[in-house]
């Protein structure tokens, strides 16, 4: 049970922090002047969640096993980059399992630097803590990830797109 609060916990900060911008699949800013506010869809939102956390796990020094934590979408409400109603946010988390007890710090560390060796920024650094927490965003496509430990030691590596229209394109009407 708490192994789940502390992953909801971690993921809602992630989605709460997420959004950086509204990006098109090719990285542009969907919400410049003169552009049709075109976005990836949620579909391709999720592959490229999916790709952001196996290239993040690949770079660990030990593979863990990836038990699926959450795959969903929301509704970005309250737009952080000031754009329409109506687009999606979505995410992927996973417990990074059976990896060996009391190497967390390198693992978090192991990501910290494959995140800033490839064009992340960080958001907030806490690999000191008893509740160690990275949360960073790609500069590259406005996706936020982060990894968190929960209070019983287990890490959490989650991936969140920036909004997207569900199918890429905004609905008759939608202005920017």
């Amino acid at each position: 049970m708490i192994r789940k609060a502390a992953a909801l916990a971690c993921l809602l900060l992630v989605t709460a922090c997420g959004g950086g911008g509204d990006t098109t699949p090719s990285g542009t800013d969907a919400t410049a002047p003169g552009s049709d506010m075109r976005t990836m869809t949620e579909d391709e939102a999720a592959q490229r969640a999916e790709e952001h956390i196996r290239r993040a796990v690949a770079a660990l020094p030990v593979e863990p096993t990836l038990t699926l934590l959450r795959a969903d979408s929301a509704e970005c409400l309250d737009p952080t980059d000031d754009g329409p109603r109506g687009r999606y946010e979505v995410g992927r988390s996973y417990w990074l399992d059976n990896l060996p007890e009391g190497r967390n710090a390198e693992f978090v560390d192991a990501l910290h630097e494959y995140w800033t060796s490839n064009n992340f920024r960080v958001l907030a650094d806490k690999r000191d803590g008893h509740d160690r927490f990275v949360s960073v965003e790609s500069n590259d496509d406005a996706f936020r990830m982060s990894v968190k430990q929960s209070v019983e030691g287990d890490l959490s590596l989650g991936a969140s797109s920036p909004c997207v229209w569900p199918d890429g394109t905004p609905p008759e009407g939608v202005e920017g």
